[in-house]
């Protein structure tokens, strides 16, 4: 499983990857990370069988929600699940970005326990659907 963190904060990238090791034991998680949407898209172009993507609000050089909506253009990266994560907890806003196709969000703060939960939650409904 090919995981992408983008966050501007290095502490929310750190908090995040352990969470995700720890969700994605034993399947020897690949984490790459990004510090803004602009980075983000560089790796995803070249990393385009990424399965997640971590993807903050928030961000300098270019917001979370901008990469987003360039993802869901592009061909070759617009299947990729999509978490975000943000500080609104404005109901417009998590209705806005759900109808862009993001699979979850977290809210900021968050702890490893819930990353663990929402992952194993996204996992099991993959699994279902499969």
């Amino acid at each position: 499983m090919k995981v992408l963190i983008v966050d501007d904060s290095s502490t929310m990238r750190r908090v995040l990857k352990m969470g995700v090791t720890k969700a994605l034991a034993g399947q020897d998680p690949v984490i790459f990370e990004a510090e803004n949407g602009q980075e983000g898209l560089d790796v995803l172009r070249k990393n385009t069988d990424i399965d997640y993507v971590f993807l903050d609000v928030n961000m300098p050089v270019m917001k979370g929600d901008e990469m987003l909506r360039i993802m869901r253009q592009e061909s070759a990266i617009k299947h990729i699940k999509v978490i975000m994560q943000t500080t609104e907890g404005v109901r417009s806003k998590v209705a806005e970005l759900t109808k862009m196709g993001i699979s979850g969000y977290l809210l900021k703060p968050y702890t490893q326990e819930i990353i663990l939960q929402l992952m194993t939650k996204l996992m099991e409904r993959e699994s279902v659907t499969a």
